[in-house]
């Protein structure tokens, strides 16, 4: 069956997006067609360009009613979602202690700042700020240790 009178419902910002979108309406009962962007227009050396071509979902304007609480309920899920986002959230975690090679100061950094450089807030040297990898101890072997592990 075909739309009759097609409006957009919805603007996506990707083909994954829209696809989404028209399977929750469809769903619903809500018959719905999603205008895949396909076209190299907009492509540029860098990539594609934003705000070229955007993937709609089109539903027939008689269903306008029914389609319009889903679309809602998505679009506010979406927004809590993004707002518990913690991607972009500090890393949660202890303070990393430092211990500057330069003054012997010890210095404290947030755990977001793990795997960076900083400077040392005494004298101004740059100190590693400690990563993942960085977390095990580094044990130097005894000499006797060593001359059982090479025979």
């Amino acid at each position: 069956m075909s739309l009759s009178d097609p409006v957009a419902v919805y603007n996506a910002a990707n083909n994954i997006e829209a696809h989404h979108v028209r399977n929750l309406l469809v769903d619903a009962g809500v018959e719905a067609y999603v205008t895949e962007d396909l076209s190299l227009v907009g492509i540029g050396w860098l990539g594609p360009l934003a705000e070229i071509h955007k993937p709609q979902v089109w539903a027939d304007r008689a269903d306008l009613e029914r389609a319009k609480p889903i679309l809602e309920h998505r679009e506010r899920r979406e927004a809590d979602l993004g707002s518990t986002d913690t991607q972009n959230e500090p890393e949660a975690g202890p303070a990393i202690e430092v211990v500057c090679e330069r003054c012997g100061q010890r210095n404290s950094y947030p755990a977001a700042q793990r795997g960076s450089v900083q400077q040392c807030q005494h004298c101004g040297a740059y100190v590693d700020v400690g990563s993942d990898e960085d977390s095990q101890e580094w044990v130097e072997p005894e000499v006797g240790e060593e001359a059982a592990e090479e025979s």
